[in-house]
């Protein structure tokens, strides 16, 4: 009996001290209520006494000793959880850099395999006169460094020419960020151009993010914000310049409980910040940076934007797979090929793992109005994460979920604000009205500031625009819309 209750004692003392880890844990997070914390203070607090009560007992002292060893067992692997959360939330939020990827290409046949075979057979390398030209010279410095050798190089004025002169042999290769080779596969003339090249170097530049010091900061008790969304599509780090697929404006009035998402094509055609009033599609923007991107949509819609959330696509895919697939709605059925798989999907909805969900948001080819569906399509693969993670799902396999959201999502959002936020949203019984609104512009043909060659784009309609605004300008202001009126008095006279 002796003998049991030290062992009892032992046990709860192991409980309380992992109940209280647990708690500090959990409140370091900065998405647990106080409120909340001291309930489950109390709750933790409370059992170890009653398991000593029961472990002294004849009676039901071994199924104390049982019960004890089980609740420890249990907190455990929640302060493993807790801690697991936290960690990823460490790794996506208060992001301040970007990495910009130069590689070195020639053709994939091109018997060269690396930049030194290159420089030793005396190669002509193309280069672009303009557009992240300190990020090139900075590589090719480096490349000189290491080879001991000058680079024979060609300056062209846009990628578009440097394809050319490749594909006619005028230069053996060429140097560039890789979200240029990007914006190639991307146009209509070069459409997949990378999969017939080949990298002989690969160079990862990581720079910070510049802020722009005239705004000022929101204060704490702001009850607004702006959220600029960028959805990307690579291989490798999030953090990586590339171009925005997605681009959603997320307009937040915490006192009203609304969020207005203004969703922009990624083919809209207007100045960005940088071009010096040249048009381009939206969708470069993000081959300077996310905070070029941030600026352009400033500029489309005379908002102040606060915070940019960026999400990589294809990182998506290892999200959907740990959360055992999610179900997403199809407005058609269609059939897509994504190499080395075929995909086909009803009209209704469809329940997809990664890669099948990764290339419904990519698909275009399949619809009369092609990208506007795309994003579509992309919104609505998102809608279906957001409901895997809210539902039991996201239990499955959390640890894992945690992993894969790490590698495929970032903020300029600091833990302490997403904190604020959710502790916000844990302490309000009110819901949340979320409206959308779409931008809508004419398909045509026309020169773009990067690369200069004509491209497929969308003229934006000045009324749609001008409707964007007057829903930001009403949901910052205060006013209750809904769904239904936004539909109502979208204009129509395209």
């Amino acid at each position: 009996m002796q003998k049991r209750k030290i062992i009892g004692c032992v046990l709860a003392g192991i409980e309380f001290v992992l109940s209280v880890l647990f708690i500090y844990f959990a409140i370091s997070t900065k998405v647990v209520p106080m409120k909340y914390a001291l309930i489950a203070g109390i709750v933790l607090g409370i059992l170890p006494i009653l398991v000593v009560l029961m472990q002294i007992s004849k009676k039901t002292g071994i199924v104390g000793i049982v019960l004890s060893v089980l609740i420890s067992g249990l907190i455990g692997y929640g302060i493993y959880l807790v801690r697991h959360a936290d960690k990823a939330l460490d790794q996506v939020t208060g992001t301040k850099t970007e990495i910009t990827m130069v590689n070195a290409y020639v053709k994939k046949e091109d018997p060269v395999n690396s930049i030194n075979e290159a420089v030793d057979k005396a190669y002509l390398f193309g280069i672009l006169k303009q557009g992240e030209r300190g990020k090139v010279d900075e590589a090719i410095q480096g490349i000189e460094a290491t080879v001991n050798k000058k680079l024979d190089i060609k300056e062209f004025n846009s990628i578009y020419e440097i394809a050319a002169a490749l594909n006619k042999g005028e230069i053996k290769a060429f140097i560039s960020n890789a979200a240029f080779v990007s914006a190639l596969d991307g146009s209509e003339e070069y459409d997949h151009y990378s999969d017939g090249l080949k990298i002989i170097l690969e160079k990862q530049i990581e720079t910070e993010v510049t802020e722009d010091e005239t705004k000022s900061e929101i204060p704490k008790d702001s009850h607004c914000f702006c959220a600029y969304v960028s959805g990307i599509d690579v291989e490798g780090p999030v953090s990586t310049k590339s171009r925005s697929d997605v681009n959603i404006l997320a307009v937040v009035n915490r006192q009203t409980r609304q969020v207005l998402l203004v969703t922009t094509p990624r083919d809209f055609y207007v100045p960005l910040s940088i071009s010096e009033g040249i048009p381009d599609k939206l969708t470069h923007a993000g081959i300077y940076g996310i905070e070029v991107s941030m600026d352009t949509i400033e500029m489309i819609y005379n908002v102040s934007i606060d915070y940019y959330v960026r999400v990589n696509f294809t990182g998506f895919m290892d999200i959907i797979d740990e959360l055992g697939g999610i179900d997403v709605e199809s407005q058609y059925a269609f059939s897509t090929a994504m190499y080395p798989n075929y995909y086909s999907y009803s009209q209704g909805t469809n329940h997809l793992y990664g890669a099948a969900a990764l290339a419904f948001a990519r698909e275009r080819h399949s619809f009369g109005d092609g990208d506007f569906q795309r994003g579509r399509n992309q919104m609505a693969v998102i809608k279906g994460m957001i409901e895997a993670l809210e539902s039991s799902q996201l239990l499955a396999n959390f640890s894992g979920v945690m992993d894969s959201l790490a590698n495929s999502f970032e903020t300029n959002m600091t833990k302490d604000e997403i904190g604020e936020l959710v502790q916000e949203q844990l302490d309000s019984d009110k819901s949340w009205t979320v409206l959308s609104y779409e931008t809508l512009g004419m398909p045509d043909m026309q020169p773009c500031y990067t690369g200069g060659a004509n491209a497929s784009v969308v003229v934006p309609y000045d009324s749609s625009v001008a409707y964007a605004n007057d829903l930001i300008e009403r949901v910052l202001s205060g006013e209750i819309l809904t769904q239904e009126r936004v539909d109502a008095n979208a204009p129509k006279d395209f």
